[in-house]
């Protein structure tokens, strides 16, 4: 076996390797080849320093990123996220251990290099799906659960859930939302600097949210897989960005509802309401099958009552792990 950084011509072999893994982790998560190559592109990484492949002659079996947020989150902490996986026909020989002892250290050097060395870093992972509730307690564990106990035993405990939410379209009827002289409408290609400042402004209180960069949100925003004409912003008088939903369709036939906020000083009007009830008529009226989403399941703001409140239910629940790691000296 040889260990070497990932290249952009690896963007197939991942694909594939990230379909076994879905296969057989039933994640219900498949990969495709634009969007691997997004990954492999995305703004600040460097595959030569923040990547790892492991090769058995030309075979890609194991894979590990290195991502470093250049803001700090709410805690005043460096999120350091590390992603990875091993094909399921090569695990329990030690590649997901020996990855994730690489990927710290990258991560501890990187975030070193781009913060004050007083400040605290947490690595932070992808703790796949909770069992349903009526699996026996001998139950394999699917939905990449199965990587819980290597997590546990590098010191990594839960975090946060996430609740998987679905709705069936066009299923009932959206309420009728009373707009308070706001235009509700699809978002333009121009749209996208005062929707990422809407979106700056509306999570900065959120559990785990650092300011994501110009950059960066703008790789989201042209995405291959984004459905921006299902988008929905909500303007006032003065054209200031006061709600959003940003789409995508990462299955075929499900609307994915990537991101919904809703500027503080803005909350309590039924804004966010009004430009999901847009999104999702719009989606139903293209001939989406089904819309998801993902929301904290301790959020702040209340955003699991108004998903119910608009007829989604819930399907699922994922967990993230995290690691303090303290002070970067």
């Amino acid at each position: 076996m040889t260990r070497t950084p990932l290249t952009l011509e690896d963007a197939p072999a991942l694909t594939a390797l990230l379909n076994r893994i879905d296969a057989a982790d039933d994640l219900g998560e498949p990969a495709e080849i634009p969007s691997i190559r997004e990954l492999l592109t995305m703004p600040g990484l460097d595959l030569e320093r923040d990547t790892l492949a492991v090769r058995d002659e030309e075979a890609l079996i194991g894979f590990t990123v290195v991502d470093v947020h250049t803001s700090l989150d709410r805690d005043e902490r460096v999120r350091c996220q590390l992603m990875g996986g091993v094909d399921p026909s090569r695990r329990r020989q030690g590649l997901g251990a020996s990855l994730f002892a690489w990927a710290e250290e990258r991560a501890a050097q990187l975030a070193a290099e781009r913060h004050s060395a007083e400040a605290e870093a947490v690595f932070r992972a992808a703790g796949g799906r909770d069992p349903d509730l009526d699996a026996g307690e001998d139950a394999p564990l699917t939905g990449g659960a199965g990587v819980r106990p290597l997590l546990e035993s590098r010191g990594y405990r839960r975090a946060r859930s996430w609740l998987v939410m679905l709705r069936e379209l066009p299923g009932a009827a959206l309420p009728e939302i009373e707009r308070e002289q706001v235009r509700v409408s699809a978002p333009a290609d121009e749209d996208s600097e005062a929707t990422r400042l809407a979106h700056l402004a509306a999570f900065a209180d959120h559990w785990g949210s650092a300011p994501v960069s110009a950059e960066r949100w703008n790789r989201w925003w042209f995405s291959h897989t984004a459905r921006r004409e299902l988008a929905s912003i909500a303007l006032d008088a003065d054209g200031t960005v006061l709600a959003y939903v940003i789409a995508s369709e990462d299955k075929p036939g499900v609307l994915h509802i990537a991101l919904v906020g809703t500027r503080p000083e803005a909350r309590g009007r039924g804004l966010a309401r009004a430009v999901l009830a847009r999104t999702l008529a719009a989606a139903a009226e293209t001939g989406y099958a089904s819309a998801e989403l993902e929301v904290d399941a301790e959020s702040l703001t209340g955003a699991t009552r108004l998903y119910d409140a608009l007829g989604f239910a819930r399907d699922a629940v994922y967990a993230t792990f995290e690691k303090p790691v303290g002070r970067l000296v």
